[in-house]
């Protein structure tokens, strides 16, 4: 009976350790794939040739803070783009509240971005002045949009084709955009420092 007591605690904790193992393998392979997706989007920012911010934290007017993940400079203005990085097959509209998300037969719902993003926008115009400014939701390749991507936004590979327009005819940046380009850069700096600060 001990040796049968013996045998059975052991089995457990093998299959104990199996289990971890297997959500660990689950963990680090998801956990890659998703490193992967965001090193892909910055490769593809770095490929457009013109400057960006990333992280940014900007004062938005009305005793808040917008939290930006890119910012690029081009010579007709300022590009924001809010980043998603959501896998498996979604759907959504630019209507509608709740998009879906579903992974592995899983459904999952989440807020419609498009709903944030003229708050960072507009953040952005409110610390310079109304600079002209233009910009949308980027998705990752992470997941995919089965029945169309919504009014505003596209995927990370579609981003030079939609932008290519603001690149004109020249790529000198005018005084005014170069000049608030340099202040966004400060106010996130300070920001940052100010928000560092508060946690301590």
């Amino acid at each position: 009976m001990a040796f049968i007591t013996q045998n059975a605690g052991l089995l457990g904790l093998g299959l104990a350790a199996l289990l971890a193992l297997t959500v660990a393998a689950w963990y680090f392979r998801r956990r890659h794939q998703a490193t992967r997706h965001e090193r892909h989007v910055t490769e593809v920012i770095d490929s457009l040739g013109v400057p960006s911010l990333h992280n940014v934290v900007l004062p938005d007017g009305i005793d808040g803070l917008a939290f930006i993940d890119y910012l690029l400079l081009m010579p007709k203005g300022i590009v924001v783009l809010s980043l998603e990085h959501r896998e498996g097959l979604l759907f959504g509209g630019s209507s509608v509240d709740r998009w879906t998300q579903v992974i592995n037969g899983k459904t999952l719902k989440f807020d419609n971005p498009l709903y944030t993003h003229p708050h960072h926008r507009q953040a952005v115009k409110w610390n310079t002045k109304d600079i002209a400014t233009c910009g949308c939701v980027v998705f990752s390749n992470a997941g995919q949009f089965q029945k169309g991507i919504p009014n505003g936004c596209c995927m990370i590979d579609d981003l030079p084709a939609k932008i290519a327009p603001l690149l004109g005819s020249t790529s000198e940046i005018p005084k005014p955009l170069r000049e608030a380009w340099t202040h966004l850069q400060d106010l996130s700096a300070a920001s940052q420092a100010e928000l560092g600060q508060q946690r301590h």
